[in-house]
């Protein structure tokens, strides 16, 4: 939506000469950007990968990126990692709302707002019936799609940041980082469509009374493997025969147990009208730090087919560390979650996994200074709790050149 107007222009600015070609080839890693804070959620991915990027120094990490980027592909995906930012900690409060009201007894017992945490199983259905709407309504295009799983990642900006913003690098919590790449984009390429499908078959109705004359054949998104093959390899790892039983059982079971989350909740007009308002506030507050950002343009390349380099970083607006869950600052018993991902990261600085840098140690250490009475699930678990207290000590003791 603002790759044309404000993103392009961004990269001429900074990169002076880039050519059609390159700008297309950036585009591609703009989508990386765009997907990278959820990839480890995926299989081969880290779920500690992911959760560290929604739950800690959030903004910290984005900022990271576009400082460290250097070529037009890197500056694209720190973008890209914008914008996801933005939509998470903009977008999720509303479809926390919305999942409320969509699910009275859950507003029961949690009031005007559930997160994903407190019932996923809602959260991910609501998310699904926005998914299924703006696929009626033509928002994802076929063109669209391909350009998507044409994704890009820049792994040695990503390496680079992420080890600066939380002491670990890449390999300690992903391994396979190529892998889990390689089949995320399988996985877009496979489940998208079926998803779609399934969605049209079991919920015809409910679609076209939401939509009166949607365009059906916007629902079936394809991609020939042979063409994906031939375009991204092989280096991915294909569901198991679980899958595709499950998929052919989504169509026949009630949706209880493991299945009930797969089922549709189509959102109605006043929702609708949430989420709509929901996009238009990401899209401007995206829009506003796009509009912060700017860097010196860098020298011209000696070879004009060369892609120029940028050793001056680029002035960064301060992005406040937030829970994208909830899009409140990420503080102690805030949030399950949050509180979980900030215990193992100060499990790994105290035994050394992590090499915290000063500024890490320090907002840990202010994570941690709030009074007894925070909601912290770890401070009511004696033996665990007492576990934080002794890798906090061992973490100061190693900011003062101290060892036990």
């Amino acid at each position: 939506m603002l790759w044309l107007p404000q993103i392009v222009p961004l990269l001429k600015s900074r990169f002076p000469g880039l050519t059609d070609e390159q700008i297309r080839h950036a585009h591609a890693f703009a989508y990386g950007g765009s997907v990278i804070q959820d990839i480890g959620y995926y299989p081969f991915g880290s779920h500690y990968f992911s959760d560290l990027l929604h739950y800690v120094r959030t903004g910290d990490f984005v900022e990271q990126l576009i400082r460290d980027s250097t070529t037009p592909d890197e500056y694209a995906f720190a973008l890209g990692a914008l914008a996801h930012y933005c939509g998470d900690t903009i977008g999720h409060p509303f479809i926390n709302q919305i999942t409320a009201d969509e699910y009275p007894a859950l507003r029961k017992v949690y009031g005007q707002s559930v997160t994903y945490d407190q019932n996923s199983t809602a959260h991910l259905r609501t998310e699904f019936g926005f998914d299924v709407v703006g696929v009626a309504n033509g928002v994802y295009s076929q063109e669209a799609y391909r350009d998507f799983i044409g994704f890009q990642v820049a792994k040695p900006l990503l390496e680079r940041a992420f080890h600066e913003t939380y002491g670990l690098k890449m390999s300690d919590v992903i391994r396979h980082e190529d892998l889990a790449i390689a089949t995320y984009r399988y996985s877009v390429s496979s489940l998208i469509p079926k998803m779609t499908k399934v969605a049209l078959v079991s919920y015809h109705d409910r679609i076209e009374q939401a939509h009166p004359g949607f365009d059906r054949t916007k629902f079936l998104y394809r991609f020939n493997r042979t063409e994906f093959n031939k375009q991204y390899g092989r280096q991915y790892k294909k569901p198991g025969i679980g899958t595709h039983v499950a998929g052919f059982f989504i169509r026949i079971l009630p949706k209880i147990g493991p299945f009930k989350a797969l089922q549709l909740s189509i959102p109605n007009s006043d929702e609708q009208t949430i989420y709509l308002r929901s996009v238009n506030a990401t899209v401007d507050r995206y829009r506003l730090y796009l509009s912060k950002v700017h860097a010196k343009p860098a020298d011209a390349p000696d070879d004009p087919a060369q892609a120029p380099v940028s050793t001056r970083p680029p002035f960064v607006p301060e992005l406040a560390d937030l829970d994208m869950d909830t899009g409140h600052p990420s503080d102690e018993g805030e949030y399950r979650l949050a509180d979980r991902t900030h215990a193992h990261l100060l499990s790994d600085l105290a035994t050394g996994r992590a090499q915290a840098p000063p500024e890490l140690r320090q907002i840990m250490l202010t994570y941690y200074a709030h009074a007894a009475t925070t909601n912290d699930e770890l401070r009511k678990k004696p033996r665990k709790w007492k576990k934080v207290q002794t890798n906090l000590t061992k973490m100061e003791k190693q900011g003062t050149g101290n060892r036990e």
